[in-house]
């Protein structure tokens, strides 16, 4: 199922200005090996949401190998710094490597291991927090993460229409359960003001009020 109409969808794309060169050749590394990255579009969104922000810190959890965290890094202030997580020690090595290239290396801590377990052990607050780890963990991310980020600060999630899964799929999948499970979660929250934005795969963005 397409989210938006591929029309539309291409126009969007016609209409974005090329990518950074670091993030035009990520961008044909993931089309070439399959890789799921956020794309051009999103990328761009989480730009935005750097700059309205203001934000100094910011946690990812889950990855890859670093083009959304490259693509905050490149609009974030001198002194901010975007912890990401990854298992991959090749794909750690790989956003090392294009983060150099992009002259934002100093902004970028990477911590190997399980993201959920290093966003637990995490101190302070985050400005922002952007989710994209397997998605039947999306409501244990949100139960560990919502406390860790400040009051003002935007908790962003990919991947949350599923390519349309979770009104398509019958009966629903683990993934597609728990990220149902994760949207019901999110609009409950009492101190939370969530849009699911139909960007993509789903976006959703949620301020801590």
């Amino acid at each position: 199922m397409n989210i938006t109409d591929p029309a539309i969808n291409g126009y969007l794309c016609k209409l974005t200005p090329t990518s950074h060169p670091v993030l035009l050749e990520m961008e044909k590394y993931a089309a070439k090996h399959g890789f799921p990255i956020i794309g051009p579009l999103t990328g761009r969104t989480l730009q935005q949401l750097v700059i309205l922000t203001g934000a100094k810190r910011i946690f990812e959890m889950g990855s890859g190998y670093g083009y959304s965290a490259i693509s905050m890094a490149l609009v974030m202030r001198d002194g901010g710094t975007i912890e990401c997580t990854e298992t991959d020690k090749e794909n750690i090595a790989r956003g090392r490597k294009h983060a150099q290239t992009a002259r934002v290396g100093k902004k970028i801590i990477w911590h190997e291991g399980d993201a959920l377990e290093s966003m637990q052990k995490a101190k302070g607050k985050y400005d922002i927090i952007f989710c994209d780890v397997n998605k039947e963990q999306y409501p244990t991310a949100l139960a560990i993460a919502w406390p860790k980020l400040r009051r003002g600060g935007i908790m962003v999630t990919d991947n949350v229409l599923w390519s349309g899964r979770v009104v398509a799929q019958k009966p629903p999948e683990r993934k597609t359960i728990g990220i149902r499970k994760f949207n019901r979660m999110i609009y409950a929250l009492p101190d939370a003001l969530c849009t699911l934005q139909p960007l993509r795969d789903g976006l959703m963005l949620a301020v801590k009020r």
